[in-house]
C-alpha cells in the first residue's frame, strides 16, 4: 500500500495531464495491476511504473499542445523526466527501499564512532547481507530486503548494548 503524499502526486499528475477516468484506470492496471491507488495491493514498484507513464503520457500531451507545461506553474511538478529517471530496473531495488536504507543507516550512525561513518563501511555492511560487494541501485528487491532487515537488526542490537551500558549493575546480595 502507498502512503497519501503518493496518492496525492498521483492524482496532481492525471490532473495536470487532464486525463479522462476510463484512461487514468487503464493505465493503473497496466502499470500497477490494482482499480485505484487506494488498493491495499498497490505496491511501491506499482507506483513507480504508474507516474513515470502518467509522466509519459502528461508531457506527450504538453509537447502536442493539449495542455500547458506545468514546470514553474507547479511546484509539485519540476522536470520532465523526474520519475522516468528514478524507475527501477525490473527486479532491482525501488525508491521506497532505497530511501529506507538511507534512513536506516543514518539512523545506525548515530550509534556507531565517528570513524565508522563511512561509504566503506556502510559497503561492507551491504557487502556481508548480499554476498556480494554492490552498490546500492544494483541492489535486487529481495538484497534490499535484506539488508534493511540486517540495519534493523543492527540498530536494535546498539540499542540494547546502550541500554545496558546506562544501566547500573545489581549487586547480589
Amino acid at each position: 500500500m502507498i502512503g497519501k503524499t503518493q496518492k496525492m502526486f498521483i492524482h496532481i499528475y492525471k490532473g495536470a495531464a487532464r486525463m479522462s477516468e476510463p484512461t487514468y484506470r487503464n493505465m493503473l492496471r497496466a502499470s500497477a495491476g490494482v482499480a485505484s491507488s487506494a488498493d491495499p495491493r498497490m505496491t511501491q514498484s506499482g507506483f513507480d511504473l504508474l507516474m513515470a507513464a502518467l509522466e509519459a503520457f502528461l508531457f506527450s500531451r504538453v509537447h502536442e499542445g493539449l495542455v500547458p507545461d506545468p514546470i514553474g506553474s507547479n511546484k509539485y511538478i519540476r522536470s520532465e523526466t523526474h520519475w522516468r529517471d528514478k524507475l527501477p530496473k525490473a527486479g532491482y531495488i525501488n525508491s521506497r527501499q532505497h530511501h529506507r536504507i538511507r534512513m536506516l543507516w543514518d539512523h545506525l550512525k548515530r550509534y556507531l564512532p565517528e570513524a565508522k561513518h563511512t561509504d566503506t563501511y556502510f559497503g561492507g555492511i551491504i557487502a556481508k547481507c548480499v554476498g556480494r560487494s554492490t552498490q546500492l541501485y544494483n541492489l535486487t528487491n529481495q538484497e534490499a530486503g535484506h539488508v534493511i532487515d540486517a540495519l534493523r537488526d543492527r540498530i536494535g542490537y546498539a540499542v540494547r548494548n546502550q541500554n545496558k551500558a546506562q544501566t547500573p549493575a545489581l549487586l547480589p546480595y
